[in-house]
């Protein structure tokens, strides 16, 4: 089942040129992650992360997935929903 989006050109382009945008969606390309996951392996600050999660969000590029971890606690790990976002 194919997925169509209705993102504007300019918000594309806006998205892609941001450098940690990249590095966020394709970290989590094929494996989904935390907040504190991408955190570390994008060296960005947790406020940073979590800006560019929701923007990531709200244009449906990016989708939450619960989860219980090993402490049997809930965990909110992201996942990109497709995959055209090749290394620029």
């Amino acid at each position: 089942m194919a997925v169509t989006f209705n993102i504007s050109d300019e918000v594309m382009q806006d998205l892609l040129s941001d450098k940690v945008s990249r590095m966020i969606l394709e970290s989590i390309r094929t494996v989904p992650k935390s907040t504190s996951q991408l955190c570390i392996e994008c060296n960005i600050p947790t406020s940073t992360a979590y800006r560019k999660m929701q923007k990531l969000s709200d244009y449906k590029i990016i989708r939450k997935i619960g989860t219980i971890n090993e402490a049997g606690k809930r965990e909110i790990l992201y996942k990109s929903t497709f995959s055209v976002f090749e290394k620029i």
